[in-house]
């Protein structure tokens, strides 16, 4: 049994490779990073000090969004078209409880990620030549955020029926956990405005109880002046991975275990 899984397993991964290589995202986000990063070296050309720098933080932010975005389109649009097409439920038809579907769905989906964080850590080390330290602590926190987006992505995937919605929804709730922090800080002075404001106050910061701070992850910064071991950084960008990454699993199970396909 754990046999057939395995090779349940392995397939699943080789047809999420295969589906990445069919839609081009292996072709697609290589080459606008690399138009990235000639745009940055082009405009880090024209500066008269830090040449190097702005290059660094550039191209890492811009290289952050990009890769986010992808990531995000291909497993919307990927799940939307493997749903429609009757792909899962071939798959499930298959010895392969939803559990372990979802898992091994997900794991392959990430792998996929880890695959566009490489060439993006590859470029960022060509076009700018960051600190050792600090492209490693980036690339490793780059890596654990497509992992959480990836996740989310598949959540929001297997439980709307529009790839345009799940899209959406993956962006709000980007934009919200790179906001966390500031809507925080923002909650603490809201009850010095009004009844209403703190009110709001109260609910962004539930909401940045739920979600991940993803302002601790991929700081451009690093590419700058190298891992600062003593400020918020890669550590907590591994914990928040760690606590967000079962209950997001957990709920996508749970939803998906309720689905009729």
């Amino acid at each position: 049994m754990h046999t057939d899984q395995f090779r349940i397993g392995a397939t699943l991964l080789r047809y999420i490779l295969i589906t990445a290589l069919r839609d081009r995202l292996f072709l697609a986000l290589p080459v606008m990073l690399a138009v990235g990063a000639a745009l940055v070296i082009f405009l880090s050309g024209s500066a008269i000090i830090e040449q190097r720098e702005m290059a660094a933080a550039l191209f890492g932010a811009g290289s952050r969004v990009l890769i986010i975005s992808g990531l995000v389109l291909f497993v919307s649009f990927h799940i939307r078209q493997a749903m429609a097409g009757g792909e899962i439920a071939l798959i499930l038809s298959r010895p392969i409880s939803r559990g372990a579907f979802v898992l091994v769905y997900s794991a392959s989906l990430v792998i996929v990620g880890f695959i566009c964080v490489a060439v993006a850590i590859a470029l960022v080390w060509l076009c700018a030549r960051p600190p050792l330290d600090g492209l490693l602590a980036w690339g490793l926190s780059l890596a654990l955020e497509s992992m959480v987006m990836v996740l989310t992505a598949v959540f929001f995937g297997l439980i709307l029926n529009s790839a345009v919605a799940c899209t959406l929804a993956c962006m709000g709730f980007y934009v919200l956990a790179r906001m966390s922090g500031l809507l925080g800080a923002l909650a603490d002075k809201a009850g010095e405005i009004g009844q209403l404001e703190l009110l709001l106050g109260y609910g962004f910061k539930l909401v940045s109880i739920i979600i991940p701070r993803l302002d601790f992850f991929t700081r451009s910064e690093w590419l700058v002046y190298g891992w600062n071991g003593g400020g918020p950084g890669i550590a907590w960008a591994v914990l928040q991975s760690l606590a967000f990454t079962p209950l997001i699993l957990a709920a996508t199970m749970i939803d998906f275990s309720r689905r009729r396909l």
